[in-house]
């Protein structure tokens, strides 16, 4: 992984080093050791994706854009981890994205918040044991403080 990191980082210097008036600008220091100074604002609406110089699309042809650097980063190294072929069902941050940006089932907040409220009496979280003495002691810890963070919303 780290060395995949560091062929990260020097093929985002070589771009970086290319004049093709990109985000950033190299300020040479008198050690002719390269360092970068920012020359953009953050963007306004999320962060893209690009691969090959074309921006990421989802499968609805939407432009693909999340809202944080890290959600950015980490869908990048996914398709920057894929080999001779595409194997989607590897890139799961990516599938999350997409579901997402898409909404295939058209549904709105509300509508998969009851959809998901439906199953809640069936979750384990609401079922409780008597014995051991620890195990009630840690789902007392672990869950009660969810059960009161869910009613009151």
């Amino acid at each position: 992984m780290w060395r995949r990191c560091l062929c990260l980082r020097d093929r985002w210097r070589r771009l970086l080093n290319q004049p093709s008036g990109g985000p950033t600008a190299i300020v040479r220091t008198g050690a002719n050791i390269p360092s970068l100074s920012r020359a953009y604002a953050p963007p306004a609406g999320g962060f893209e994706i690009n691969l090959d110089h074309r921006k990421l699309k989802t499968p609805q042809a939407k432009l693909f854009t999340v809202p944080s650097e890290a959600l950015a980063i980490a869908v990048a190294t996914e398709w920057d981890c894929q080999q001779d072929t595409i194997k989607f069902y590897t890139m799961h941050l990516t599938t999350l994205c997409n579901t997402s940006l898409d909404n295939p089932t058209q549904r709105n907040k509300d509508q998969l918040i009851r959809a998901a409220v439906k199953f809640l009496d069936t979750d384990t979280i609401c079922y409780r044991v008597e014995e051991p003495e620890t195990l009630v002691e840690l789902q007392k810890n672990e869950w009660d403080p969810i059960i009161t963070w869910a009613e009151k919303r």
